[in-house]
């Protein structure tokens, strides 16, 4: 199954059973009913007994929006949705597959979404043709908890809304 969601995305409507939920205003609201979302997903896999052989990813396309009420949603991080700073390009990866992914793990590998491609390839065992994406790696072995001898890629380009260009490492 591909769901995406189109919240947290404006406009910021949240349905009534979330609202008032995040403390948040409309926009965190509309991040706990993203959370619902998923959460019926798993819970449906598990009552189906189809956990152990589905692999469930969520993430995001950028980094978070300026929260309200002092709430930091980049975390740490300088930068928002559309930066170039950590804040504007760092995305959760959040990975659960039953008897695969070790529960709890976290991994610092520089990954991205394109890599989706590759790795999905992997997992239903279908090579890709050479010429397909160039810039896709496969992710398995991390997600499968392997520590890699060097780095998959060393760096990462992104850019923000303005047309400016960062180089991650």
């Amino acid at each position: 199954i591909y769901l995406p969601l189109s919240a947290p995305h404006a406009p910021w409507l949240p349905p009534d059973f979330v609202k008032g939920r995040s403390g948040e205003g409309p926009r965190g609201d509309l991040v706990a009913l993203v959370d619902w979302c998923v959460g019926e997903l798993v819970d449906t896999l598990d009552r189906m007994n189809l956990a152990d052989n589905t692999l469930v990813v969520a993430t995001s396309d950028n980094g978070p929006r300026i929260g309200a009420k002092g709430h930091k949603s980049s975390g740490p991080w300088r930068g928002y949705k559309s930066h170039t700073w950590e804040g504007g390009h760092r995305i959760p990866f959040i990975a659960r597959w039953p008897g695969k992914i070790e529960p709890g793990t976290t991994c610092d590998e520089l990954i991205c979404l394109m890599d989706l491609m590759a790795t999905s390839a992997a997992i239903v065992g279908t090579p890709l043709p050479d010429d397909a994406g160039p810039d896709s790696f496969n992710v398995l072995p991390l997600l499968l908890g392997e520590k890699p001898a060097s780095p998959i890629r060393s760096s990462l380009v992104s850019h923000s809304s303005k047309g400016v260009f960062a180089i991650r490492q």
